[in-house]
């Protein structure tokens, strides 16, 4: 007789990674004026992170960037009978739009993260954000919970064969699925960055204070699942 059984490891992390993801945006008259206008905004922003945190521009690395021009369609109104069955429309240029998507990777620190979404929502033109807390070295926590599922698994079985009379004896083949993860949550800085005045070196330190006080992300779980054949016997 074989026995058939799945087991599950499953361990909750603290995150201790954050990773940011940021878009810049300009609208202009002009394709020159869209790339120079986001281009100022973005050296504009970094250079601004640079001298009031520990930031550096070379901490923010860049996935894509585009400028494009931007339409929409005007319906023209008829001007004679033969229009009258037509559906006559034209395309409207809107001006050209610049995007430039970033990132950030830091490990987990709430006092820098918080200094960070702080001073970024005082910077003119700031870009929307949005952050997420991760894990480092995410293979490793799961090869941990391989054994944790193999216990799982064998202790089922063994209840299973006991039930049935039988002695449980060797594994002879194991499949392991992929692995689950469940972030923990994840803060968008949009609501933040809509705030545009001075910077301020007192009212700064509030709000990065406020930031660090009040929020608190939750813990990231992983699982690790293997199904397992037993061997039995009499």
């Amino acid at each position: 007789m074989q026995i058939f059984m799945d087991g599950t490891g499953s361990r909750d992390f603290a995150p201790d990674l954050i990773r940011g993801s940021v878009t810049f945006t300009f609208r202009a008259t002009t394709y020159d004026e869209a790339l120079k206008g986001g281009v100022e905004r973005v050296k504009n922003f970094i250079d601004t992170l640079a001298s009031a945190t520990d930031f550096k521009a070379e901490d923010f690395k860049t996935r894509a960037y585009s400028v494009r021009e931007e339409f929409h369609i005007a319906k023209i109104d008829p001007k004679t009978e033969a229009d009258l069955e037509k559906n006559l429309q034209r395309r409207i240029s809107d001006g050209f739009s610049f995007s430039q998507f970033a990132y950030i990777e830091f490990d987990y620190d709430k006092e820098r993260l918080a200094r960070l979404l702080a001073v970024s929502s005082k910077v003119e033109g700031a870009p929307r954000m949005h952050i997420d807390f991760d894990l480092k070295d995410i293979e490793a926590k799961r090869r941990d919970l391989l054994a944790a599922a193999y216990e799982d698994a064998r202790l089922k079985a063994e209840a299973l064969a006991t039930a049935a009379g039988k002695n449980l004896r060797d594994c002879v083949r194991v499949n392991i699925d992929t692995p689950a993860m469940d972030h923990g949550g994840y803060f968008s800085g949009e609501r933040m960055m809509a705030k545009r005045a001075g910077i301020s070196g007192a009212e700064i330190e509030e709000e990065i204070k406020t930031i660090d006080e009040t929020f608190q992300p939750d813990d990231i779980t992983l699982s690790k699942t293997i199904s397992c054949v037993w061997e039995t016997s009499n």
